[in-house]
């Protein structure tokens, strides 16, 4: 068996954890998964690859074939004649991206969390992609870096404090 895998799927608004773990070879040449949903309970499913853009499932006993189209971000999905767009990200990606797509003066959070450490203090110099502050989201702590070479300008947040996404961390002057 696998640890599991954990990526972040969305579509439109939503956006849900998913965790996939490798549990074995099926007898029929497929590949069992083991799969939760929101750290929900997991399910397991036999998945095989006939060709190249289809997908095979068998979850207690029910079969369904989906069609897969890779984009840049995810998959377009499609399942009993309905089409889904699916953003697909693993979550070390995405707080990689929580800092970077902030702007020019501030660090923000896209994923609600806890703060768990902050590395900076008002007042300091920092070189853009510093570490500043770390974040937990989703049971994994990510390290967000400054965007910017400046002075900490204002910490918004401190140790331990929940926030919610889109948060504004620390501002740079």
């Amino acid at each position: 068996m696998s640890s599991p895998q954990i990526y972040l799927v969305g579509s439109g608004d939503s956006e849900r954890s998913i965790s996939i773990r490798r549990l074995g070879e099926t007898s029929t040449g497929g590949i069992r998964y083991g799969i939760a949903i929101d750290e929900g309970a997991e399910f397991e499913v036999d998945a095989v690859r006939p060709v190249d853009d289809v997908l095979s499932i068998v979850h207690q006993g029910r079969s369904w074939e989906a069609g897969l189209v890779e984009l840049e971000d995810g998959f377009e999905v499609e399942v009993v004649g309905i089409r889904h767009e699916l953003d697909v990200m693993d979550p070390r990606r995405k707080a990689l991206r929580m800092a970077e797509g902030a702007g020019d003066s501030a660090v923000k959070t896209q994923m609600p969390g806890r703060i768990v450490r902050i590395l900076v203090a008002e007042g300091d110099e920092v070189a853009e992609g510093e570490p500043v502050i770390v974040v937990e989201a989703m049971k994994m702590e990510n390290e967000l870096k400054s965007p910017v070479a400046g002075t900490v300008a204002k910490l918004c947040v401190v140790e331990g404090e929940q926030v919610q996404a889109r948060s504004t961390l620390i501002e740079f002057a």
